[in-house]
């Protein structure tokens, strides 16, 4: 590719001057600033030569404002990076920024070496490399599942459906295996399939998230410890390489150890044998090993950050899950399978979607993968006020077609208004008269009782008691971080504190 550029989003006169100092010792690129997010993506979608997209997260470019940028960058079918740079270095920021899909999190002062060896080496592919189109699936439109329990959904004659039936083929043997993709592209649930396929399938399955736990905590963690081996350590533990037994260990961002554990792993992997903390006895290990990564090993191999022996240990049968993206094919089948699950969760009666919420999920790029739209389904379970998902039920950013947004908020008022009687929803226009622009609202008969404006206002108040629980919920399960629940619920996390004031929940 002639001159790659790297696109840098800031207003920040020294940290532009910075950005330029590191750009120009790196070989071949250049670099073109703005400094608003909308035209950042213009550029991106508009020039193929941008390869790096350099975001300054400060508090005139927010979270939301980078999912743009990450959208953007996943339609362009070329490998577009992007590496942010906070104004502090935080690693519980960065880690959520990583599982976004942010390839690099720096911080101020910038390294401008730093910053131009991870320029070089994360362009590579882009630069030398065959251009990798990321062309969504077609198949026959018929979609299948592997596996009984939970099965993983795949459509056949595509790129996803020759994996399936190599991992038929896979499972039933001690292989080792390797899992790739982008975060939230269903590793662990194939991870799960793979393990009830296999003979092992009435034994164990056990994961070990490496991304997710301090890096004094994952030894322990994989191996276990006895009493007394570190301060804190009250009693013996047994690690999950010995209570899997003969089932199967699944190791989570791998991508994420820190060396020495991954020398302590290389061991395991060569000689099938480890030691709890601070014990001299030799266990065993007598399960089968899946491993996933959300980055590519290959690069981290690359970078310095990944044993390149321990990557050949890993990488004897290696499956690339494709991104969401690339799989629409497979995502009105996978809505409906999700929304069949949260009603019955919820003990809603729920079973359909309506034709615009089904475009907006067809069109929206899923830089989340399946774990966005699980978000999304289990959203608009509680939010729908019907038995039919609309397009009002889905986040803002999905409404992007403004008759379709009014026609199901006229069916929405209709459903409420039914709930007063026959007569107030038959004085109600139709939802394809309320669609159109010279519509004016009717009046409701019974006067005060059942007026219009009190219609909405149900409606309104439903909502917003679901959402204020939808967040609450949120909240919980991400141990009160405001961070991860905006990231879960798929919003900023100025949006977040918005309706956190809105709802009384600042306390929470």
């Amino acid at each position: 590719m002639n001159d790659p550029k790297a696109l840098l989003v800031s207003q920040d006169s020294s940290l532009i001057e910075a950005a330029r100092e590191a750009i120009s010792s790196t070989r071949g690129f250049g670099l073109d600033v703005v400094a608003e997010i909308e035209t950042a993506c213009n550029e991106i979608l508009e020039h193929d030569r941008v390869l790096v997209i350099l975001v300054h997260l400060d508090g005139r470019t927010n979270v939301a404002g980078l999912t743009r940028v990450l959208q953007a960058g996943s339609q362009t079918g070329r490998p577009v990076v992007t590496i942010v740079i906070c104004e502090h270095a935080h690693p519980e920021q960065a880690l959520a920024l990583v599982r976004l899909g942010v390839a690099e999190c720096l911080s101020r002062p910038l390294d401008q070496g730093r910053l131009s060896y991870l320029i070089d080496v994360l362009t590579i592919e882009a630069r030398y490399g065959k251009r990798r189109q990321a062309v969504p699936e077609l198949g026959s439109g018929e979609v299948l599942s592997l596996g009984d329990d939970a099965p993983f959904l795949f459509v056949p004659n595509t790129r996803m459906g020759r994996m399936v039936e190599q991992i038929k083929r896979i499972a039933p043997l001690e292989t080792s295996v390797m899992l790739g993709g982008e975060t939230g592209t269903g590793k662990t649930h194939l991870a799960g399939v793979i393990h009830r396929l296999s003979p092992r399938r009435s034994e164990p399955f056990l994961t070990i998230n490496c991304g997710a736990l301090a890096a004094n905590l994952i030894e322990s963690e994989m191996f276990g410890h006895v009493r007394g081996a570190f301060t804190g350590a009250d009693a013996e533990r047994t690690g999950k390489f010995a209570a899997v037994g003969r089932g199967t260990l699944f190791l989570d961002e791998v991508d994420s150890l820190p060396p020495e554990l991954q020398a302590k792993l290389l061991r395991v992997v060569e000689e099938r044998a480890f030691e709890p903390v601070g014990s001299n006895k030799t266990l065993r290990l007598r399960a089968r090993l899946i491993v996933a990564s959300n980055r590519p090993l290959e690069r981290e191999v690359a970078a310095g950050r990944f044993r390149a022996d321990l990557f050949y240990r890993f990488n004897v049968v290696a499956f690339e899950i494709p991104p969401l993206r690339e799989r629409t094919a497979m995502i009105p089948a996978l809505a409906r399978s999700l929304l069949a699950e949260f009603a019955a969760r919820n003990g809603r009666r729920i079973d359909a979607i309506a034709p615009a919420a089904m475009e907006a999920l067809l069109a929206h790029s899923w830089p989340g993968n399946i774990r966005e739209l699980r978000n999304v389904m289990e959203r608009a379970v509680a939010l729908c006020p019907d038995e039919v998902v609309g397009l009002d039920d889905l986040p803002e950013h999905f409404q992007r077609v403004a008759p379709a947004r009014v026609a199901a908020s006229a069916a929405a008022v209709h459903q409420v208004a039914a709930t007063a009687g026959p007569e107030a929803a038959d004085a109600l226009p139709s939802p394809a008269l309320a669609a159109s622009p010279f519509a004016v609202p009717a009046a409701v008969p019974g006067g005060d009782d059942i007026a219009m404006p009190q219609v909405r206002s149900t409606l309104a108040e439903s909502k917003d008691r679901a959402e204020r629980s939808l967040i609450a919920q949120a909240l919980e399960r991400n141990g009160q971080n405001r961070l991860r629940a905006a990231a879960d619920l798929g919003i900023s996390r100025m949006t977040l504190y918005k309706k956190l004031h809105k709802y009384g929940l600042m306390g929470a």
